[in-house]
């Protein structure tokens, strides 16, 4: 038996409840509701529907904003440094930061980046904002990643005095640069950086000279595949000092070095 509150409207077989609204289908046969009324009239044809889908609407607009962003400041630095290796991991096994690549170079020396150098190829991550930067710390990411075998031998481009080394995994197991060798270029008033070493021969204070061993490429820090993370930054102003609770930590301006490959260092 019906109740007094709600009545049948045979032309359509709806439920009209005393809001006059129609809410749910009836069964034809026993005029049963088919599904049970759990949540008001609004929520499926009011204001709410429309609220959420302007939620879901801009919360679209936000991720191909962010999405956009991306991809233009990567093609930008893609245009500044001149070489379309700093868009896309060189190699199809590529799984993040230095690749996860196999066959990397046996030793690095930067003259395989001068004009018709093969270098360029085994570079698996470019510089700045990257399809990877998101994992880092501050969403940048200051220089290259070379993929390289694990205990490659790395020689110095330049001449110049060490002026740090460290092992950051001391202070933040694999979240930064691992060990490292910092190494200031007089001549050109630029710092270089080498980070996720394994052995590292010299030390601060000492004169290197261009072509002299400074490290080997290890697995320290924060890496999904064995590379060495290549740095360079403007020598006015840099520093090592703790950060981010990882230890000494390059401070200062930060510079392409797709734009010195084959040409300062070579």
């Amino acid at each position: 038996m019906e109740m007094a509150w709600r009545r049948i409207v045979p032309t359509t077989g709806k439920r009209i409840y005393p809001s006059g609204k129609n809410y749910w289908a009836t069964d034809s046969v026993s005029k049963r509701p088919i599904f049970p009324r759990v949540f008001p009239y609004s929520f499926y044809s009011g204001t709410i529907p429309r609220m959420l889908k302007r939620i879901a609407l801009i919360l679209l607009v936000i991720f191909v904003i962010a999405i956009g962003y991306d991809a233009v400041m990567t093609a930008a630095n893609v245009i500044g440094s001149g070489s379309l290796s700093s868009l896309f991991p060189a190699f199809p096994s590529a799984t993040g930061p230095g690749g996860g690549v196999t066959g990397g170079l046996k030793a690095i020396n930067f003259d395989i980046f001068d004009k018709g150098g093969n270098g360029y190829k085994y570079i698996t991550q470019g510089y700045g904002h990257t399809p990877y930067s998101y994992m880092y710390i501050d969403g940048w990411h200051n220089g290259i990643d070379i993929a390289a075998v694990y205990g490659a031998p790395i020689y110095s481009p330049t001449d110049g005095t060490v002026v740090a080394t460290g092992d950051q995994d001391n202070y933040c197991q694999h979240v930064a640069f691992g060990r490292f060798v910092v190494v200031e270029d007089d001549a050109n008033h630029l710092v270089l950086m080498f980070a996720h070493l394994a052995n590292i021969p010299v030390t601060p204070g000492e004169a290197v000279k261009k072509g002299q061993l400074l490290a080997t490429v290890g697995n320290s820090g924060d890496e999904t595949g064995t590379h060495l993370h290549f740095s360079i930054f403007e020598a006015a102003g840099f520093s090592m000092a703790a950060a981010h609770g990882c230890g000494p930590y390059p401070q200062g301006h930060d510079v392409n070095p797709l734009n010195y490959l084959g040409t300062t260092y070579q």
